[in-house]
């Protein structure tokens, strides 16, 4: 072990580099990087032909072309929910979506009984997106990104710290119904359309 003077020595010549980097890291809190420029566009092409008695269009200072600004993207389209088939809850297919519900990585962010967590409760009346099936359904599917496609916004905020990813990858095709029997058996207003 050191003796203490060279262990003082140490900290004393260490403790000027340690605010150094402390004062640049809190500097840099805070700040975005600039996006870069985006590219020069080529100027519109002029027109072929102008008769000789137009007069010439000259943008001025106080009231710059308009026609080299780029036109806005288009919206992106909206695709309507897909409608599925009516879910079926049957004490086998409820014991197997909470089985699903269980095993598939639910229980992370909506509790043990969907009760809530991290993430919205299952069993209350707030629902994220909608409470019907097909919202619930593609919702399970696509995830909270997918759910932007169909121009579904979030109605509800309760408890939302993330997006719910996509399970459409990783359940089989039956899992989402057998999930869905399972949501209904514990939320009465599951499936009901608002």
């Amino acid at each position: 072990m050191r003796p203490a003077s060279i262990r003082r020595r140490t900290v004393s010549l260490l403790f000027p580099v340690f605010l150094f980097a402390s004062l640049l890291l809190l500097a840099a809190c805070g700040k975005q990087e600039t996006p870069p420029a985006p590219a020069a566009t080529p100027a519109p092409a002029a027109p072929a032909a102008a008769p000789a008695s137009a007069p010439a269009s000259v943008p001025t200072a106080a009231a710059p072309a308009a026609a080299a600004a780029p036109a806005p993207a288009p919206a992106a389209a909206v695709t309507p929910i897909p409608k599925g088939p009516p879910v079926k809850v049957t004490p086998e297919l409820v014991a197997e979506g909470k089985a699903i519900f269980n095993s598939a990585g639910c229980t992370a962010c909506h509790g043990g009984t969907g009760g809530g967590g991290m993430c919205p409760p299952l069993t209350n009346d707030i629902w994220v997106y909608g409470n019907d099936d097909d919202t619930l359904r593609t919702l399970i599917i696509e995830g909270t990104a997918g759910m932007a496609a169909h121009g579904k916004t979030r109605i509800g905020h309760e408890k939302v710290v993330g997006q719910m990813p996509p399970f459409g990858p990783v359940l089989k095709p039956d899992d989402t119904e057998k999930l869905l029997a399972f949501i209904h058996s514990i939320n009465k207003t599951a499936g009901a359309t608002q």
